[in-house]
């Protein structure tokens, strides 16, 4: 499968936590220089792996499912046009127009944190197929610098939760923003998150 869709997580970096181990995501041949053609091999063990997946999300709900979906794409956000295919080897939810999951599907449809694009099949260029993406609330924020500069458009503050999403290591990147006096950042007694404000322009006042 080519990374012209932009399928980085398929790197092995980007696999999540006990992923690294799983043969679907492994080269199916050896990378060494050969005049043969490669000959790609799926194993028993691969179509065992995909059939309990698959076991697995027959058990679910569509809510359980739509929060699986966007768990593994918020895992895979820079990856914004996945097709259904990848996400059916991955989660064992087909998202196929027709498809078994056809309800999950028009649910991932009205939700805010999905964008869904169409976008030539990769397996079929002649074909169009609709691709899914996470949409951070913030999607124009990518790092830390983009995230300060975010902040200070808030004039009122914006909530920890809203920017929480937004790319990887966010987190870290709000802590030390806080910490280095960057930004401001006042407790929320309600629900316990942190509102985020510009520090603003510095001025000396003058004490008598």
């Amino acid at each position: 499968m080519s990374n012209v869709y932009g399928f980085d997580f398929l790197k092995a970096e980007h696999n999540l936590p006990g992923t690294r181990d799983d043969p679907t995501l492994q080269p199916p041949y050896s990378t060494a220089p050969s005049e043969e053609a490669p000959i790609t091999v799926t194993t028993a063990t691969d179509e065992d792996h995909h059939a309990a997946l698959v076991a697995a999300a027959e058990a679910k709900n569509p809510l359980e499912k739509q929060f699986d979906i966007l768990a593994f794409l918020q895992a895979h956000r820079s990856s914004k046009c996945i097709p259904p295919s990848i996400i059916y080897a991955k989660t064992g939810i087909d998202l196929s127009e027709g498809g078994a999951d056809d309800d999950v599907a028009k649910m991932l449809e009205n939700n805010p944190k999905v964008c869904i694009e169409e976008m030539p099949d990769p397996e079929n260029p002649s074909l169009l197929i609709l691709t899914y993406g996470y949409q951070a609330k913030f999607s124009n924020v990518h790092d830390k610098i983009g995230l300060l500069a975010q902040i200070n458009r808030c004039k009122n503050g914006v909530a920890t939760r809203d920017l929480i999403d937004a790319y990887d290591g966010v987190l870290n990147d709000l802590n030390e923003l806080v910490t280095g006096g960057e930004v401001l950042a006042v407790q929320n007694p309600e629900d316990k998150d942190r509102v985020l404000f510009p520090r603003g322009e510095t001025f000396l006042v003058e004490l008598d």
